[in-house]
């Protein structure tokens, strides 16, 4: 799963991801603090709503072996 920050609102180019739509919104909202100082209690409605809609789907390919996979890390 994952949610591009410019979807979010913000002129930044980072894609957070996470291992569930709960992990993308914490990783998000860590994100916003640390690269854009906006803390969560400073967060609006719409900025929560928005990071809700935009969060996607990644389907990776599965490996063809282990070699394979642990070179793409």
């Amino acid at each position: 799963f994952f949610v591009r920050c410019k979807d979010v609102g913000l002129d930044c180019a980072c894609i957070i991801y996470g291992i569930n739509e709960e992990a993308v919104t914490y990783n998000t909202i860590l994100h916003m603090l640390e690269r854009h100082a906006i803390k969560p209690e400073e967060m609006t409605t719409c900025m929560k709503l928005k990071i809700l809609e935009n969060i996607g789907v990644r389907h990776s390919p599965r490996p063809e072996s282990q070699l394979v996979y642990n070179s793409h890390f």
